[in-house]
């Protein structure tokens, strides 16, 4: 599998769905609320440009080298060309994916909610500490070992995001309450 085609389908997977459309448009045209992904589709773009590119001097090469071993040419400058070429762009492929995989990252770290999560427990607008509370109880049950960073996960995955304050507070509050148990 080429690195724009993995790439691609990691941004995919992270979206939850085939950016085909999005792809097609060209950019997202500034109708999507995540604002990572016009940067993405734009490094998308120029990175199945690269792998045309790359594979076209790949087969550059390969008919050079044919052209050689048959001995139509000898080993010449020709076939050195087109190496470097077919090098240089494996180089630009790879630090061009590796540019898509950074934003992958900062998406991750804005912690833009996908597609994919449930989105029957997002709610418009911050939830009740009751509301709070009770989706925490739900969590912690499910949980090996309940910690700061095992409830935020947890509830991030639920669509909920909540302050460091009151995640220790509900933190304190279901500790106690498994204390009391």
């Amino acid at each position: 599998m080429s690195t724009a085609i993995y790439t691609r389908r990691l941004v995919e997977h992270r979206y939850g769905r085939p950016l085909e459309e999005e792809l097609q448009r060209g950019n997202a045209s500034g109708r999507s609320d995540d604002p990572v992904l016009p940067i993405l589709l734009r490094r998308l773009g120029g990175l199945a440009q690269t792998d045309a590119d790359a594979r076209s001097a790949r087969r550059n090469l390969d008919a050079a080298w044919q052209r050689c071993r048959s001995g139509e040419h000898a080993l010449d400058d020709l076939v050195l060309l087109y190496a470097t070429e077919v090098v240089d762009l494996e180089r630009q492929e790879q630090t061009e994916a590796e540019a898509v995989w950074d934003l992958l990252d900062v998406r991750l770290l804005l912690d833009r909610p996908s597609a994919q999560r449930p989105s029957a427990y997002r709610a418009a607008h911050a939830p009740d500490d009751e509301d709070l509370l009770a989706v925490a109880r739900e969590v912690a049950a499910g949980l090996q070992r309940l910690n700061r960073e095992a409830l935020r996960r947890s509830l991030r995955d639920r669509g909920i995001h909540i302050s460091n304050r009151r995640l220790g507070a509900v933190l304190q509050r279901l500790r106690a309450e498994s204390a009391s148990h």
